[in-house]
């Protein structure tokens, strides 16, 4: 008795969501091509994980220029990838609310969009963003973002008891933008 609308437009967020998901499944370890690409996209439709209107909404080009940049080099090197990983960490109440009076700890929790272990065995960390954004603004998404970036960080040095190395956002606009 839902009617599926198939005119109805994906928002910014649900187009966000769809290339996030791309981003995680394409093999990191493979060598990709504009047609390459337009399979994998297909092959996605095929299984079921992305419907028509969907695939429609993902450049082919934007998931090239992801695999052929320097995170995507680094990524063919990697020792180990770990995507779309979970983490929950607390933190203290004073650190978020800016009251040195609070003794709770909040937790938080989120997911990590990318991180891996490189060929020299440093820890590198990345967050996907779809912001639509220039060159001229990247410092606000870079604002906009450290915090959670810290998050992150904090979160991975914790469980895995090794330094994050470099963290990156990868902006699907600009590509990766070293923080």
């Amino acid at each position: 008795f839902i009617k599926e609308d198939k005119d109805k437009k994906l928002t910014p967020a649900e187009k966000g969501t769809i290339m996030h998901l791309v981003l995680q499944k394409i093999n990191p370890k493979e060598d990709y091509d504009l047609e390459k690409v337009k399979e994998f996209l297909l092959k996605l439709e095929e299984k079921g994980i992305i419907n028509s209107k969907e695939k429609e909404t993902i450049n082919p080009n934007k998931i090239l220029q992801f695999t052929n940049s320097k995170l995507g080099k680094e990524l063919k090197e990697a020792k180990e990838i770990y995507k779309e990983k979970p983490f929950y960490i607390s933190i203290p109440a004073k650190e978020i609310y800016k009251d040195k009076n609070l003794e709770e700890e909040i937790l938080v929790q989120g997911i990590i969009d990318l991180y891996y272990i490189d060929k020299n065995d440093k820890l590198v960390l990345v967050d996907y963003k779809t912001d639509y954004i220039t060159e001229e603004n990247k410092d606000e998404l870079i604002k906009r973002y450290k915090g959670q970036l810290e998050l992150y960080k904090r979160a991975l040095e914790e469980s895995l008891q090794k330094r994050v190395d470099r963290e990156y956002i990868y902006s699907t606009y600009l590509g990766e933008i070293e923080i």
